[in-house]
């Protein structure tokens, strides 16, 4: 079995994709019952797998959440992800912390148990380099990810979103 070999900070970060991919996917504008059926689904699967250590479970819930957000589409957290992934944070720690102040943002019923997950899986803490306002210029043009979003998103909260991760 592939993840009995797998080093930790892969499984980590592929856990907390996933986990982003299908939470994000169940609140955005594109969802429709089908998609959040598998994204919940897939969300109850992936947190007790991590929850319980049980990474057998990881695949079959990636799997699910594929079906999910694949059809509807990740939404702010992802949006808010790239940047950092750009000065060299993976992609799945990056979301860690992003995906939690986009949950948190959208009022999202993930985001309790999202941030329990983060603080399983022992994320340290990141921060943005670059300046923010020249950050959120960038992330302003995503608008695959941030049109979806179940809320609107301004410039304004952009930056004070990275502000909360940066502290």
């Amino acid at each position: 079995f592939f993840i009995k070999n797998s080093p930790a900070d892969i499984i980590r970060n592929s856990a907390i994709d996933a986990c982003a991919q299908c939470t994000e996917a169940y609140d955005s504008k594109n969802a429709n019952p089908y998609t959040k059926f598998f994204c919940e689904t897939a969300f109850d699967v992936l947190e007790d797998g991590i929850m319980n250590e049980n990474y057998k479970k990881l695949p079959y819930g990636s799997l699910l959440t594929g079906l999910g957000f694949g059809n509807s589409s990740t939404t702010l957290g992802h949006a808010l992800s790239y940047v950092y992934s750009n000065e060299g944070i993976s992609h799945g720690h990056a979301l860690a912390f992003t995906t939690a102040v986009a949950h948190k943002f959208n009022n999202s019923e993930f985001y309790e148990r999202f941030k329990l997950l983060v603080k399983k899986l022992n994320f340290k803490p990141i921060k943005l380099d670059q300046d923010l306002n020249e950050a959120a210029k960038i992330i302003q043009l995503d608008r695959k990810h941030l049109d979806y979003n179940p809320k609107n998103v301004s410039k304004k909260d952009i930056i004070n979103l990275l502000s909360i991760i940066n502290t």
